[in-house]
């Protein structure tokens, strides 16, 4: 349930906030000789002791979804960001039903709760989730019925969440309306990239192409005929993600590199509002913030079961909040 001040909500998390993996934090992970003293320093940071270090991740980020959850003043804003869980939950519920199994690894961060996507995966009926989310479904178990194809279940899907968090996001979110259009907009650069890297044609790329960016339709297929034309959609977003941009157009096994500068980018719509006491902005910065820390701690682990250098492991990382 939400509650009505900000400045009770900002200050608990300053609180909880002390123990964010800050650099000096992140670089005591990365000289840790193994993962399991890794997991032994995190445990001393505070995190949850577990020997599966996905697991350690993910409950990471449940702990801080079930905070905002308590502390929200606004829980239309919080479920635009959360709703990506519920997205990827009845992406695997879906096909699991298709495939006769039962789905793994669903997460409890989103929306709506999971036996109510499970109940309506299995009775093919989604009346009680969001108008957008109800018809892409519906859309969609009409062509599964003729034909399973998982890149239409996930297609799909991408397209109603976003057209679902526009729906929800009040015109005064302008931070959360440019964090989420710059979303759509780099994303789609990276399905460009992708689909030009498999030797598919503007038909197809068309097809997947996400709605409610700043770049439309139109100049996405003119760019997609141009390839180098591409990175000049996003310039708006900084040198930073330019430059990736123009490495990945020359060089496709660079898009990794891309998708690290675009969510730095996202990360920064959220860091002007890091020391802020009033602003509701401070309750999305601390969910990228836990999430951001958690994908930390999964690559680093990761690596070191992996016996990766901290060289390689380091150019992966994305940056913190804290």
């Amino acid at each position: 349930m939400p509650q009505n001040s900000i400045y009770y909500a900002v200050g608990r998390l300053s609180v909880l906030g002390q123990n964010a993996l800050d650099g000096a934090r992140l670089e005591r992970l990365m000289q840790a000789p193994t993962a399991a003293e890794a997991r032994r320093a995190l445990s001393e940071m505070g995190w949850k002791e577990d020997d599966d270090y996905a697991r350690m991740a993910e409950s990471h980020v449940e702990q801080a979804c079930r905070t905002l959850r308590k502390l929200a003043t606004d829980e239309k804003i919080l479920d635009c960001f959360l709703l990506r869980y519920d997205v990827n939950n009845l992406k695997m519920l879906i096909k699991a039903r298709c495939l006769g199994v039962e789905a793994q690894t669903l997460s409890p961060c989103g929306v709506y709760a999971l036996d109510r996507l499970r109940h309506d995966v299995a009775e093919h009926r989604y009346a009680d989730l969001a108008p957008e989310l109800q018809a892409a479904l519906d859309e969609l178990e009409k062509r599964l019925a003729v034909a399973v194809d998982p890149l239409d279940v996930d297609v799909s899907l991408d397209k109603a969440l976003y057209e679902t968090i526009f729906a929800w996001l009040p015109d005064k979110a302008r931070a959360e309306r440019r964090y989420f259009t710059a979303r759509a907009d780099i994303v789609n650069l990276t399905i460009a990239l992708r689909v030009l890297r498999m030797g598919k044609d503007a038909a197809f790329f068309s097809q997947l192409l996400l709605p409610c960016g700043s770049v439309g339709k139109g100049a996405w297929l003119k760019a997609f005929a141009q390839p180098e034309k591409l990175p000049l959609l996003v310039n708006k977003y900084g040198v930073k993600v330019y430059g990736a941009a123009i490495a990945a157009q020359m060089d496709p096994s660079r898009i990794a590199q891309l998708e690290r500068a675009m969510d730095d980018y996202l990360l920064g719509v959220y860091s002007p509002y890091r020391r802020d006491l009033e602003r509701p902005e401070r309750l999305v910065g601390y969910l990228l913030m836990r999430e951001r820390e958690a994908s930390a701690v999964r690559l680093i682990l990761a690596g070191k079961l992996a016996g990766f250098p901290n060289d390689k492991i380091r150019e992966r990382l994305r940056e913190l909040y804290a």
